[in-house]
């Protein structure tokens, strides 16, 4: 039941608001403020044309009192001028705040994909999640701006709404009726055409992943050596253009199966313009109304078919926005991979046991580890030789908790690992991996991440024989790591 709950656009639309607005308002609050801000100088702005410009009209055609006309210009020019001055102000300032809520969110988002347990960061489900989430919260939702822009819209447009509704019901009643059945029709359309759009998303995703490794990785100067080295350019431009020819050709599905619902609206719009000056020219000959209330009924029924049609393109967009940057959420919620205790780790020397210990890794079924059992006591050195693919480098992963044992269990002083303080238990280990990566940071950032003095890193490069290199250069262990972001940086040898 939970399941299909979440499968509900109202459950993803309220999740979405909830997770989004929440965060952000406890960073820039202000950001509402200056959304509600313009929401209600764009709910006025459309009345001081509609209940003024009547007033000029009927004074031109009728009593021709100068005075008040120029009095009726005045106050119109001067109100559009404000609302449009205001308008502007609040658009600049949400610019402003929808850079920052974007970095923001970016920041987020990498924060939690750098805490997820490691066993996810080689699971494409999780992997794909994550592109999900990226792509979701970025151009295909907008972020929370592009949601909140939509909230406050559609909340703006049902006011908008009921009050050209007032003013049309109270002059030309059928008129608001057919306006009623174009919405209907206009919302059911809309409808259709973004299912096709979140259809286009989902096929997308994949292809997301693949562009974002060819555009980024492939070109990443890294790679440079082995590329010419091997003459890997056919290869990986030949991959490319496969890549980009399956997501032309799903933007050009969705691109054809929208077409004819696009068409039919500018059909519906057509015809309902028509058929709105037809019958309030009609009124107007027979005597219903003046000439004012007849400029007033046409800008009414403009402005209210305008409104009706951002109304149904606000839920719509609403629905697709949120369905979108709901990827963000459920990311952000992704459950975690091991099970973490509260134990802590008692200062002593330590005994690490491996009792009974199988492992295959995630939807595998060969074992990579079967039935391992072995004590290692404090103080011990530990050589563990084998083959390539014997799961030395496994059983180091699995003291690690980068992975839990899929049978067995891995003791620590004769309690199960994973029982302890994860964060706690992770301190005590210190691996090197063949495979290790440095970072476009400092040396000493490299070697101590910033939790170490010059005078305790220098001990340990003296110890690892490092010392002659240090002393070269000339800054130190202040000097950058490849040449990324300083072109003095070194670039170490692999060997």
């Amino acid at each position: 039941m939970a399941d299909n709950k979440k499968e509900t656009s109202l459950y993803k639309i309220s999740s979405v608001i909830r997770v989004l607005f929440g965060t952000a308002a406890r960073k820039y609050p202000l950001f509402f403020v200056w959304e509600s801000v313009k929401t209600i100088v764009s709910i006025a702005q459309p009345f001081i044309t509609i209940m003024i410009s009547p007033l000029i009209v009927d004074e031109i055609v009728g009593g021709q009192d100068l005075k008040k006309l120029i009095f009726y210009a005045a106050v119109l020019i001067i109100c559009e001028f404000a609302a449009t001055m205001l308008i502007e102000k609040s658009n600049s300032v949400l610019g402003k705040y929808q850079e920052r809520l974007e970095c923001y969110f970016d920041v987020l988002l990498g924060k939690q994909t750098m805490e997820l347990d490691f066993q996810l960061t080689e699971d494409k489900e999780a992997l794909d999640q994550l592109q999900k989430a990226k792509t979701g919260m970025s151009w295909y939702s907008g972020g929370v701006y592009g949601v909140a822009e939509q909230v406050f819209m559609f909340v703006g447009n049902i006011i908008k709404m009921a009050g050209l509704a007032t003013v049309i019901i109270l002059h030309a009643p059928v008129l608001l009726l057919i306006l009623a059945v174009y919405a209907v029709f206009h919302f059911a359309l809309t409808t259709k055409i973004n299912k096709f759009a979140v259809a286009s998303f989902n096929k997308l995703s994949k292809f997301n992943n693949m562009f974002g490794y060819f555009s980024w990785e492939v070109v990443d100067s890294r790679y440079g050596k082995d590329i010419r080295l091997y003459n890997a350019k056919d290869i990986i431009l030949n991959a490319w253009k496969d890549n980009t020819k399956m997501q032309i050709d799903t933007w050009k599905w969705q691109a054809d199966k929208e077409f004819p619902y696009d068409l039919l609206l500018e059909i519906a719009v057509f015809v309902g313009s028509m058929f709105t000056y037809f019958y309030v020219a009609l009124l107007a000959i027979g005597g219903a109304f003046g000439i004012g209330v007849f400029t007033q009924l046409i800008a009414a029924e403009g402005s209210l078919e305008n409104t009706l049609f951002n109304l149904v393109w606000n839920v719509t967009e609403l629905v697709k926005r949120c369905n979108y940057a709901y990827e963000y959420v459920v990311f952000m919620d992704y459950p975690a991979a091991l099970p973490k205790g509260d134990k802590h780790i008692e200062k002593k020397d330590h005994e690490i046991e491996f009792r009974h210990v199988s492992f295959a890794y995630p939807k595998t079924d060969r074992k990579i580890l079967d039935d391992i059992s072995i004590k290692i006591r404090s103080g011990e050195h530990l050589s563990i030789v084998g083959l390539n693919g014997a799961g030395k480098t496994t059983f180091i992963k699995l003291l690690c908790r980068l992975y839990d044992p899929t049978e067995g269990e891995i003791l620590v002083d004769g309690v199960n690992i994973k029982e302890y303080d994860y964060k706690e238990y992770m301190q005590q280990i210190a691996p090197v991996f063949q495979d290790f990566k440095l970072f476009a940071f400092s040396m000493g950032e490299n070697i101590a991440f910033n939790k170490a003095s010059n005078a305790k890193m220098s001990k340990y490069t003296d110890l690892v024989g490092l010392k002659d290199l240090v002393k070269k250069l000339d800054n130190g262990f202040n000097t950058n790591i490849f040449k990324y972001f300083d072109e003095k940086g070194i670039e170490p040898s692999g060997g």
